[in-house]
């Protein structure tokens, strides 16, 4: 029994400290698919247009929407938003900054664009961006 409990001993003397770990390699959010990264960043909805392109995120709440256009050259984030009614099926958001108006409908029903892929949409989106209009297709996320 004294054999056991020195044996014991010994192998509770050799062990060491846990050694401390570096941190795991997580993906970062940038690089990795524009739908899990704008989720993560309280989109709820997100539409997408090509010839003219656009990108737009609306936030939480309708408390913000991101546009980006022009290929990504000119982008605006309007915190001021305003939901317009009566919208009939859909939803209708105007916005300002001191440097665009922005307009965006929102039109519930299927949206396909052959530009956009074989990808199906949940609604159709006309964004109306200092008097330019674009269209495109977009989902709630």
């Amino acid at each position: 029994m004294r054999a056991v409990f020195a044996a014991l001993a010994l192998l509770g003397a050799c062990t060491s400290a846990p050694r401390d770990l570096p941190p795991p390699n997580l993906p970062e959010r940038t690089g990795t698919d524009p739908i899990i990264a704008a989720r993560a960043d309280g989109v709820v909805f997100r539409a997408v247009g090509v010839s003219p392109d656009f990108v737009l995120h609306i936030h939480r709440n309708d408390a913000m929407i991101y546009l980006s256009w022009d290929e990504g050259a000119q982008e605006e984030t309007f915190n001021q938003v305003r939901v317009v009614l009566p919208a009939y099926r859909g939803t209708v958001y105007e916005a300002n900054t001191e440097r665009h108006d922005l307009r965006v409908e929102i039109r519930q029903g299927v949206c396909r664009d052959p530009n956009l892929g074989p990808e199906t949409f949940s609604a159709s989106v006309t964004v109306h961006i200092d008097g330019v209009v674009r269209r495109g297709c977009g989902r709630e996320l």
